[in-house]
């Protein structure tokens, strides 16, 4: 009888462990533009679980609000493609417009807004019909977007003439541009009230923050050399800044606008950024034989992910990827 038991808590205990085990699971999607393919990551064991060949020089990578589809914009072919994010099938290839670079998704995933720095426009599609309902003309080179939580509003940074267009999405048209925002204007995250946004500005080492009500510039901060891509914490509390040319990583907090700390040696070339869902841990592509941006200060020497334990502070470890790993997400 005690050998039956024993037996039974045994599987109970395998059971649990393996539902553990399972109930933080994630992958983290990157972008390969070398390789013209996106490479999938186990988020805890951190190996590829599968490739997905997708168009010319994949960019940036983005996810629908239920995770289940993705959108992968690519510079080199000037459209973005669609991926069943479940299956990891290909399911369309929309046509973008000059250079597409990223899409971002409104909140009730009903919408996309491409950007498109080739030809200095957004372009507003049906999420469902992938229908092109606009194009709308904004500042210089526009690199990303993003949308207020009730769609609405959306706003887009243009690293040609640093400035933050304000766009109307109902009547798709412009409706206000921020200035001064930083030269080389990229990576941008809106708090979840939607009161403020901040911008990377790398072409100036900086990052600003900026009051959406009022348009007013909160603060303007330099974080390192070429301030990127820019991601949220989970809880809102802290927006983090890979610096390209410094390789290092700025913990900003968003009430105050304020680095409170540096994440060191994050690795050669550090770039786009995102955390997992638990936000425990941040992953940072590391460029490699650059084939998009001027290669003499793209080209990195590590091509990979790093690993950021976020609340330590500390780079954990470093993935090798090869090729030139640059837009990742990460997929609860």
């Amino acid at each position: 009888m005690a050998s039956g038991r024993w037996v039974f808590g045994g599987a109970v205990l395998v059971l649990l462990l393996a539902l553990s085990s399972h109930a933080g699971a994630y992958e983290v999607w990157v972008a390969n533009q070398r390789f013209d393919k996106v490479q999938i990551l186990d988020g805890q064991s951190l190996k590829i679980i599968a490739e997905i060949p997708v168009a010319s020089k994949p960019h940036n990578v983005t996810f629908s609000p239920d995770f289940k589809l993705a959108y992968i914009a690519s510079v080199g072919s000037n459209d973005f493609t669609v991926i069943d994010a479940v299956t990891k099938k290909v399911i369309k290839a929309v046509p973008g417009g000059k250079t597409c670079h990223h899409v971002a998704v409104s909140a009730d995933g009903k919408l996309l807004l491409v950007s498109n720095p080739g030809e200095h426009t957004v372009m507003l599609y049906d999420a469902k019909s992938l229908e092109r309902l606009a194009t709308i003309e904004v500042g210089k080179n526009p690199a990303m977007a993003v949308f207020t939580k009730d769609g609405q509003t959306a706003y887009v940074s243009n690293g040609g003439d640093a400035t933050l267009s304000v766009i109307d999405v109902k009547n798709r048209k412009v409706v206000g541009s921020i200035p001064n925002i930083g030269k080389g204007a990229m990576g941008l995250v809106m708090s979840p009230d939607g009161g403020k946004v901040l911008v990377t500005g790398g072409g100036e080492n900086k990052y600003t923050l900026v009051e959406t009500a009022t348009g007013k510039i909160l603060i303007d901060v330099v974080s390192g050399k070429e301030a990127h891509g820019v991601a949220l914490t989970p809880d809102a509390k802290f927006a983090l800044v890979p610096n390209r040319q410094s390789g290092d990583v700025s913990v900003v907090d968003m009430a105050t606008g304020k680095i409170v700390d540096t994440v060191a040696n994050v690795g050669d070339k550090s770039d786009i950024i995102d955390v997992s869902p638990d936000g425990t841990r941040a992953f940072v592509t590391l460029r490699g034989d650059a084939v998009t941006g001027d290669p003499a200060m793209t080209t990195g020497k590590e091509p990979g992910v790093s690993v950021i334990d976020v609340p330590g502070r500390k780079v954990v470890t470093k993935i090798s990827l090869g090729g030139d790993p640059h837009g990742i997400a990460v997929r609860p």
